[in-house]
């Protein structure tokens, strides 16, 4: 592969090889790869006077859905960089992003308009505002003047994601064509999948678990995809079973909640071929549980927003490491090391550190960030974990603040500032807790100026931050933990 690669030329070849083929089938109708194609190229066309080329910015807040998938494609033909914007963002959220990012145009489904148009009037310089709707993409208003491109490097920007902090503002990865091209090539190779499978879309396309190992490597290897805009239990089960699905990408959460749905009747999930969960560790008896009552275990994966995918469990039996998140992909180098970086014998805790050629070597613009995450050629994941003695990677706990809210990624100073602004608190403090099946739960501490109840806060939080951020532990305290210097003491809380 050469720097110069380009992954909308290779699913532009895809799509023509396989024309009249089923590429996604939703429940309103089916797209084959030619109509799919066909619809990117509306996008491509009606994005041409405000990106295309030099690493400009276009943001994308669709639902699983074909319009999300052809609006990527038509978005990177000609060089832009995609921008996945979660569908559950509110107002805060939107205009954080889209300050940072600076899209020279927007792209929204039909159910996003308004919120979209509330955002923009508040932005000094707004993108162009289209929507997705009915198989085609229309300008809805437009103000934008000059195009802001991405950061070069060896290869051209392809994605813009986001990865929080817990010490200050998210971070920039930008991913390039080379990167993305290299990790689902691995991710192809590992799991086998070819043209025959079916990948159910149930993890948001905005974050990289759905939209890496579901949306881009069914579409990459040509697959037939099956998006989901929300996951519903007994939809997600009775549409394993009628579409006989083959590929099922999720996050923990989703299989809690499915081993326990009770099941009626005869329900057959014997096409299932490959099954994993990633973005958060999914406990043993939890995923014992899922095997007794479907017949599948669930391997687990371990990547990230910077580094894509690092390794997953391919044992052949896979309940003798039910907790391991496997070997490295091929070319894909991790360490477990102590605090001055040196390797740690096997079996023993330390901090893991990755290369891979699927990896950014910064956050754009943030070089304090970079400082701190990325040295030597490999980046410090800020996750612990041990080694066996045949390379199986077992992550144990984390080294920094963030919080792990069934696969996304919180940031508490974001939280905060949501809480904050209510009239009646003083104070906040936001941290992760341990939850009951290994993610964590978001717990906030709140210094009130007067009579306040959780129920307020709740309803405070509504509308301006996603659901998943929104506190299920809050109390309320006559102060703080500080230092003598006036800093939060997190770890007293």
């Amino acid at each position: 592969m050469t720097s110069g690669a380009v992954l909308g030329d290779h699913c532009d070849r895809t799509a023509a090889g396989l024309g009249a083929r089923l590429a996604v089938r939703e429940p309103e109708r089916d797209w084959s790869y030619s109509e799919l194609f066909a619809f990117s190229q509306r996008v491509s066309r009606a994005l041409e006077p405000f990106a295309g080329g030099s690493g400009t910015r276009v943001g994308l807040m669709v639902p699983n859905s074909a319009a999300f998938v052809a609006a990527f494609h038509g978005i990177i033909r000609d060089g832009s960089v995609v921008v996945p914007l979660n569908v559950r963002y509110r107002d805060q959220e939107l205009v954080y992003y889209l300050n940072d990012a600076e899209p020279t145009a927007l792209l929204v489904g039909p159910d996003i308009v308004e919120m979209a148009r509330r955002a923009l009037a508040t932005l000094a310089c707004p993108p162009a505002l289209l929507v997705l709707d009915n198989a085609e993409c229309r300008l809805v208003e437009t103000r934008r003047a000059d195009p802001v491109p991405a950061p070069g490097g060896t290869s051209q920007p392809l994605l813009l994601q986001y990865t929080s902090g817990s010490t200050g503002p998210p971070k920039r990865v930008i991913r390039t064509h080379a990167n993305l091209l290299f990790e689902l090539g691995r991710l192809a190779a590992a799991f086998g999948v070819g043209e025959e499978d079916r990948f159910l879309g149930a993890a948001p396309f905005s974050h990289v678990n759905g939209l890496v190992r579901t949306m881009l490597t069914s579409m990459y290897v040509g697959a037939t995809l099956h998006p989901m805009r929300q996951f519903q239990r007994r939809g997600t089960l009775e549409r394993i079973a009628r579409e006989r699905i083959t590929f099922f990408c999720g996050v923990p959460h989703m299989f809690i909640v499915l081993a326990d749905t009770p099941v009626r009747g005869t329900l057959d999930l014997s096409s299932l071929r490959t099954v994993f969960s990633a973005s958060a560790p999914l406990l043993p008896d939890d995923n014992r549980r899922f095997r007794a009552k479907y017949g599948h275990w669930v391997r687990q994966l371990y990547g990230s927003t910077e580094t894509g995918t690092i390794s997953v469990n391919l044992d052949p039996d896979p309940s003798a490491r039910l907790a391991s998140v496997g070997l490295p992909l091929p070319d894909v180098r991790v360490e477990v090391v102590d605090d001055g970086g040196r390797p740690v014998a096997v079996g023993m805790e330390g901090e893991v550190v990755i290369a891979s050629p699927g990896a950014i070597t910064s956050y754009a613009g943030n070089a304090e960030a970079t400082a701190a995450s990325f040295r030597d050629g490999v980046y410090l994941s800020g996750d612990l974990g041990r080694k066996d003695a045949d390379g199986h990677l077992t992550l144990t706990g984390r080294k920094r603040f963030l919080i792990n809210r069934g696969g996304f990624k919180v940031n508490p100073l974001e939280v905060e500032q949501a809480i904050q602004s209510h009239p009646k608190v003083r104070e906040v403090a936001v941290v992760g807790a341990p939850g009951p099946h290994g993610d964590d739960v978001v717990r906030c501490v709140v210094v009130a100026k007067g009579p306040c109840t959780p129920e307020e806060i709740v309803r405070h939080c509504e509308g301006r931050i996603a659901d998943y951020k929104i506190p299920s532990r809050i109390e309320f305290r006559d102060a703080l933990p500080k230092s003598e210097t006036g800093k939060l003491l997190r770890q007293r809380l």
